[in-house]
C-alpha cells in the first residue's frame, strides 16, 4: 500500500521544562520589536507578566498588553484584538494563557495583516493570503493544543456557529511549555482540559484519515496524559506530572491535523446551545462516543488501550473525570433529553469530524450519543 502525501505543520521551536518561561523574552526579541502580549485577567498584573515586560524592554522590545479575551473566543474578540495590534503597529504576538487566549491571539495575529472582518474568513467569504505577525505561545492549561496547531476555533454569535479559521502559516513560531505556568490551575479545570487533550489524542489516533505521524503523536499523547493527569490530581504542584500533561496536550495538538471524531462533531452544538465550556462538553461525550464506536468496531481502540495501560478506555476516562470532580454527563449542566431537537438543528450546520470518525456519524448516531451523555 502506498501512503498518500500528507502535509504536517508544527512550530519551529519548542522550549519545555521548568523555567522555560525565561525563553519568551529572547525569542520574542528575535521575531520583532513591538510585542502585543495577550493574556487573561488573572495573569495581567502577575509578577510573571511584569517580569516579562521588564525583560522585553531591556532587549529593546516595546510592549502592549491586552486582557480582552474572556471565556470562549469570538470573532468579535478577534476583531478587537487585531485592531489593537494594528493601532500599536505590533509585529509579534505573545500569548500566555489557556486555549481561548491562544485561539484569539492566533487569529488576531493573522487578521492584523488582512483587511475585513474575521467572520469574512471564518465563513469563507475571503481567503487568507499573507503570513501573520510573529507568534510566541505559552499555555497555562494543558488542553486545547492550540499552541501546536494552525487552527483557531471561534464562536460567531450573530451567525450562530462555532467554526475555525485555519492556514498552515498560522502555526505559532515558538512554543514555551513551562509546567510552573499550570500549577495554579484548579483540579477541576486541570481534569476537563486534559479530557479535551485526551479527545484530540484518541480521536486522532483512530481517525479515518490518520497517517503514521498523527497516529503516533496521538498515542504518545495518550501515554503522557495517562501518567500526568493522575499525578496532578493527587498533587497539583507535581512538576513532572504537569509537564507530562503539557507535552501530552502539545502532542495531541500535532496529532489532530487529520481530523477527529464524534465528540467533536457534537460538542460545538452543545456549547452554542448551553454555553458550557468546550472541554466540559467533550469530557461528557468522549467515553460514550468510544463505547458507541466499539459496538461496531470492537478492536478500534486496541492501540489506545495499550498506550493508556487499561483494558477499558471509556471506563478509565470516567474514573479520571470522577477523580477531578467532573460528573461526566450533560445533565449536570441542566441539559435535558427534550433539548435534542434544538441541539440537532445547530449541529446540522456542521460537517466537521463526521467523516473522520471510525463509525459513520448519522443523525441516529448523534442522537444516541447525546442521550447517553444526558442520562449516564
Amino acid at each position: 500500500m502506498i501512503t498518500p502525501v500528507a502535509q504536517i505543520t508544527s512550530p519551529q521551536i519548542v522550549h519545555y521544562g521548568k523555567g522555560a518561561f525565561q525563553m519568551i523574552a529572547p525569542e520574542t526579541a528575535r521575531l520583532g520589536d513591538r510585542a502585543l502580549i495577550v493574556t487573561g485577567r488573572r495573569l495581567h498584573n502577575s509578577d510573571q507578566i511584569q517580569s516579562l515586560v521588564r525583560d522585553l524592554n531591556s532587549l529593546g522590545v516595546e510592549t502592549f498588553i491586552s486582557e480582552s479575551v474572556t471565556a470562549e473566543p469570538t470573532v468579535d474578540m478577534v476583531d478587537e484584538l487585531a485592531g489593537f495590534a494594528k493601532a500599536t503597529n505590533a509585529n509579534v504576538v505573545v500569548a500566555i494563557g489557556g486555549g481561548s487566549v491562544m485561539d484569539c491571539a492566533k487569529a488576531a495575529a493573522v487578521m492584523a495583516v488582512h483587511e475585513g472582518l474575521t467572520e469574512d474568513y471564518q465563513l469563507k467569504r475571503k481567503e487568507l493570503t499573507k503570513p501573520p505577525l510573529g507568534q510566541v505561545f505559552a499555555p497555562t492549561t494543558a488542553g486545547t493544543g492550540s499552541e501546536a496547531s494552525r487552527v483557531s476555533v471561534l464562536t460567531n454569535v450573530s451567525a450562530g456557529v462555532k467554526r475555525s479559521i485555519a492556514h498552515p502559516l498560522m502555526t505559532p513560531d515558538v512554543v514555551v511549555l513551562d509546567p510552573e505556568l499550570t500549577i495554579s490551575c484548579p483540579t477541576y479545570l486541570t481534569t476537563t482540559t486534559a479530557m479535551d487533550a485526551f479527545s484530540h489524542a484518541i480521536e486522532s489516533a483512530v481517525s479515518t484519515k490518520a497517517n503514521t505521524y498523527t497516529r503516533h503523536m496521538g498515542l504518545a499523547a495518550v501515554e503522557k496524559l495517562s501518567v500526568g493527569l493522575p499525578r496532578c490530581q493527587s498533587d497539583p504542584e507535581d512538576i513532572d506530572g504537569r509537564l507530562d500533561c503539557l507535552l501530552g496536550a502539545y502532542f495531541a495538538g500535532l496529532a489532530m491535523q487529520q481530523g477527529m471524531g464524534a465528540s467533536h462533531s457534537l460538542a460545538p452544538a452543545i456549547c452554542i446551545f448551553s454555553g458550557i465550556r468546550h472541554s466540559e462538553a467533550i469530557a461528557a461525550l468522549l467515553p460514550h462516543s468510544i463505547r458507541l464506536n466499539m459496538e461496531q468496531l470492537p478492536s478500534v481502540y486496541d492501540e489506545v488501550r495499550r498506550a493508556m495501560g487499561t483494558d477499558d478506555v471509556a471506563k478509565r476516562l470516567e474514573e479520571l473525570c470522577s477523580s477531578g470532580g467532573f460528573a461526566c454527563n450533560l445533565a449536570a449542566f441542566g441539559i435535558k433529553e427534550s433539548d435534542w431537537p434544538k441541539v440537532s438543528e445547530i449541529m446540522s450546520r456542521y460537517a466537521s469530524h463526521r467523516q473522520t470518525n471510525p463509525v459513520e456519524v448519522t443523525d441516529e448516531y448523534a442522537r444516541e450519543l447525546f442521550l447517553r451523555a444526558v442520562h449516564d
